[in-house]
């Protein structure tokens, strides 16, 4: 059966009322804690802490090699009943130059969004969502006892860019995102999850003026990459690179708050002529691309990297409090000063470049700053993580300062308002 995702758009304007979040609720539910892993990011983790109610993979297979990686995988859930799939990686720390790799803590951290959300609204059943976070480890982490010779490990935040594995078998040439390449295959294989296919949820409100009205919900398939910082710098990427299957339709990507942009056109919004390689592959497209794209963009040249990326379902979140620095090379400072300027850079990019895709969104989260746990809380994002993916773009575009000043006058006001 086929189903047209564009037709929920009218509904899903209503999803809100569904999601009585609060602050002050009581919860049935047992909060999972982040646990004390030994060690640190930047001399290695010494051991990969098992999660309630999750199942460590240790030996998951990579196509390509022998080599195999750890995952941390929703436990218990009968695949024959899962309709939809959550693949989150680790982040990255705040004004660092690596990578905390804590793939666990973001597993908990949408494990515990799901659990709430599952109490507050009938509609979502969290035994058939399943959560699954890939570990991509460093040479540090398999030098501490956190990894083992047989596991792939990556320099530091070389895993977000899409780069080849530095081993342990670094002829095998597996890059990163072939990795996620053989997360999608794993959930679009019919015969592990026959039912992660379109499916049907009745919704039922109550409306003052029509107490008997229902809304039928079309559900479709879909396998959601949601990513925070370093982990949205990589699904971002990756919706640009990724070579296409028949699954492409089914994925939705939500980056939120990425550091800085894989960039469509030349051009930049703070253009600097001392930085070199602004263009460059993991900024922009004109070359330096990782060996896992190389071959198929010599066929379809840049041009045919952006028709394919704006053909992709992305759903872009921006915390209007994030005024962190992010990327501080000065490839990214040409695309904005910080997180959220960079975010409404690259928008205003789309824009007066074709317009905005159809099939792309923007939710702006208001009064967040540079904040996973916030920002996949907010009923935009847990809607599309849990519900749909698919719906029109929510909240408001924060106002900028160059804004204020062209529609305050005096003096005195403009600097009230810049304060």
């Amino acid at each position: 059966m086929a189903v047209n995702s564009r037709s929920l758009v009218s509904l899903l304007t209503l999803l809100p009322l569904l999601l009585t979040w609060t602050s002050t609720s009581t919860s049935a539910f047992e909060t999972i804690e982040n646990p004390f892993v030994g060690g640190d990011p930047e001399n290695g983790w010494k051991w990969l802490p098992p999660v309630p109610t999750a199942d460590l993979h240790l030996k998951w297979p990579v196509t390509g090699t022998n080599s195999v990686m750890p995952v941390y995988q929703s436990s218990g859930l009968d695949k024959s009943a899962v309709t939809r799939a959550i693949i989150v990686p680790g982040g990255k720390a705040s004004l660092s130059t690596y990578s905390p790799r804590d793939s666990w803590s973001y597993w908990i951290t949408i494990k515990n969004i799901l659990s709430y959300s599952a109490e507050v609204d009938p509609s979502i059943n969290a035994s058939t969502i399943s959560i699954m976070s890939p570990v991509f480890l460093a040479s540090v982490d398999i030098e501490q006892g956190a990894g083992n010779a047989t596991q792939l490990y990556w320099s530091k935040s070389g895993w977000f860019s899409g780069t080849y594995a530095e081993g342990p078998h670094a002829d095998d040439k597996i890059s990163s995102f072939q990795v996620l390449d053989d997360l999608v295959a794993h959930y679009a294989d019919k015969e592990k999850y026959p039912n992660l296919q379109v499916c049907c949820r009745c919704v039922v409100l109550y409306l003052d003026s029509h107490p008997k009205a229902r809304i039928i919900l079309i559900i479709v398939k879909e396998i959601i990459f949601a990513a925070h910082s370093a982990g949205a710098q990589f699904f971002q990427r990756y919706a640009a690179m990724r070579i296409p299957t028949k699954d492409d339709s089914i994925i939705h990507y939500i980056p939120a708050n990425p550091g800085s942009f894989l960039w469509l056109v030349e051009d930049r919004p703070a253009p600097n002529d001392s930085c070199p390689n602004v263009d460059r592959y993991k900024y922009g497209l004109s070359s330096g691309y990782p060996g896992y794209s190389t071959g198929n963009i010599k066929k379809i040249g840049r041009e045919g990297v952006v028709e394919r990326y704006r053909s992709r379902n992305i759903h872009y979140a921006q915390g209007t409090a994030d005024h962190g620095p992010g990327d501080l090379t000065c490839q990214g400072i040409t695309q904005g000063s910080t997180h959220l300027e960079r975010g409404e850079n690259f928008l205003d990019m789309l824009n007066a470049n074709g317009g905005m895709p159809s099939n792309q969104t923007i939710d702006w989260i208001k009064g967040v700053s540079h904040q996973n746990d916030k920002m996949f809380n907010s009923t935009a994002l847990r809607t599309r993580m849990f519900i749909s993916a698919t719906g029109p773009s929510t909240g408001t575009r924060p106002q900028s300062k160059r804004e204020v000043i062209a529609r305050t006058s005096g003096f005195r006001q403009v600097r009230r308002e810049l304060d």
